[in-house]
């Protein structure tokens, strides 16, 4: 339920109802029905999580509209994933490729990786724990300044995630790690976060861009096709 904070111009929205405007948001912007629904799932755990990934949706979103649809695919070589072109990776392309890849052999977590910039980068956190569990490993995450420890069953570090709030891209490394300092660690997740009013009104003018625009043969054929002389 949307709980509305008058006078601040913010808005608490339900999981679902996150999931919901996001992924309907990114179909408005271009993505495919099953990137939409991974759009969903990202920006709902975020918000379990007690984490705004509405609002870094948004920026990456605005920032990716006027750019080609494949902008920021990404391209994986021994090591190092690349983006196909100069736009930052995409958090949610490289996202659902390093967790299909978690498992693999020989795949992303089984040897130091590189990622090339990744775009709001906040938005791959929930693939980089998905992958942490599909492939039972520890990943460490280190970039100019921060690092980041994921564990197998989800645990990790909350400060280093909220240092991703507002980044709008991001190099790092990533490495399997011999030992975990749990203390660092935080698994319970929080209560949901408030965001912009303007961020969910962004999202859903977004969203709009895939309504199909009337003509005049929808019109004739709305309402019923009886007569009710009851």
């Amino acid at each position: 339920m949307t709980d509305t904070h008058h006078g601040h111009d913010r808005v608490t929205l339900s999981r679902n109802e996150t999931e919901s405007l996001c992924m309907k948001a990114a179909r408005g912007a271009g993505f495919s029905w099953g990137l939409a629904e991974e759009v969903g799932f990202a920006t709902g755990w975020l918000a379990a999580q007690g984490m705004d990934g509405a609002s870094a949706l948004l920026a990456m979103l605005t920032r990716k509209m006027p750019r080609s649809a494949i902008a920021g695919t990404p391209k994986a070589v021994p090591g190092h994933w690349q983006s196909l072109d100069d736009s930052p990776l995409c958090p949610i392309q490289l996202g659902v490729a390093l967790s299909d890849r978690a498992a693999i052999e020989g795949g992303p977590f089984n040897q130091v990786t590189l990622l090339d910039p990744v775009d709001a980068p906040l938005l791959l956190l929930p693939f980089l724990v998905r992958a942490a569990q599909l492939s039972q490993r520890t990943l460490t995450l280190d970039w100019q300044g921060g690092r980041q420890v994921i564990t197998p069953d989800g645990l990790f570090n909350r400060q280093a995630a909220c240092g991703w709030i507002g980044q709008n891209v991001l190099a790092m490394k990533i490495t399997t790690a011999s030992t975990v300092s749990a203390g660092a660690l935080l698994a319970e997740p929080t209560r949901l976060p408030s965001i912009l009013a303007s961020t969910m009104n962004g999202l859903g003018a977004i969203a709009l861009k895939t309504t199909v625009p009337a003509t005049n043969a929808s019109r004739s054929g709305a309402g019923s096709a009886t007569t009710d002389n009851d």
